[in-house]
């Protein structure tokens, strides 16, 4: 269902928007972190889930609301080099903010949530809750023995 809500908004828009399916959103992953280790540089790995952000709104008209403002932030503040996709099973979606760090999702989060608070209010919390957001590679820097940074 999410997967139709999100199509509407972006053809009734017309945004320049394309969502790849989950399969070729694993293999672009993969492409990003060779790209990444031969370049060393770094991306953000970003995944907004479906029943997280459900599960933090009151009610359908809210969270339809919420995908509204947040593609057409997404679209606004996207760069030609952004990549979009549903993650496995359609539980979610996917961004890649290539050669970014955090502070990229920081703003993109943040013109989410002015878009959001025009019809339905700051969201920060909401989003927090239905968000995951890593910076590749040093999200697995840590991984030998203290906590990652991420």
């Amino acid at each position: 269902m999410m997967k139709k809500i999100l199509f509407d908004e972006i053809k009734n828009h017309k945004y320049d928007l394309i969502i790849y399916p989950a399969e070729f959103f694993e293999l672009r992953i993969q492409e990003e972190i060779v790209r990444s280790e031969e370049n060393n540089s770094s991306f953000v790995y970003i995944e907004i889930l479906f029943n997280s952000l459900k599960d933090s709104f009151d009610n359908h008209t809210t969270e339809r609301r919420f995908w509204e403002s947040a593609i057409r932030g997404i679209s606004i503040k996207k760069r030609g080099s952004d990549v979009f996709g549903f993650l496995q099973e359609e539980n979610g979606l996917g961004l890649l903010l290539l050669d970014s760090k955090i502070d990229g999702w920081l703003r993109l989060q943040n013109r989410i949530n002015e878009f959001c608070k025009i019809t339905i209010g700051d969201i920060s919390d909401n989003l927090k809750k239905g968000t995951k957001a890593f910076v590749y590679p040093s999200c697995i820097e840590g991984v030998a023995g203290s906590s990652p940074p991420c």
